[in-house]
């Protein structure tokens, strides 16, 4: 005896695995997307960090310097040599005029 098998449930069955494999297939092409977006955020996170490495390196080689420290201790505390003579400007407008005052 021979068996017969109706196509219409085979091919509902298949067409049932096939929405599911395409419906798998796009959730996993968003996540990659969304991977590949969080990668990208990384990098450029990355980039910014490396450069705010270098400037604090560099900081850091200029601070032990005796420049830096007779720099520092002129702009912040205004010391001065011992034979340096400090001018204060009290009245700009008589040196740049009314129209060119230095704003800081």
């Amino acid at each position: 005896m021979r068996r017969s098998i109706r196509i219409w449930p085979v091919l509902a069955i298949i067409g049932c695995m096939l929405a599911a494999f395409l419906w798998s297939s796009s959730q996993v092409t968003g996540a990659i997307k969304q991977v590949d977006n969080m990668y990208k955020q990384s990098r450029v996170k990355l980039t910014q960090l490396q450069n705010e490495q270098a400037s604090l390196k560099e900081t850091l080689e200029l601070v032990g310097t005796e420049a830096f420290i007779e720099n520092q201790a002129r702009t912040l505390y205004g010391y001065m040599k011992p034979d340096e003579i400090r001018f204060v400007i009290t009245n700009p407008e008589a040196l740049y005029g009314t129209d060119m005052i230095p704003t800081e």
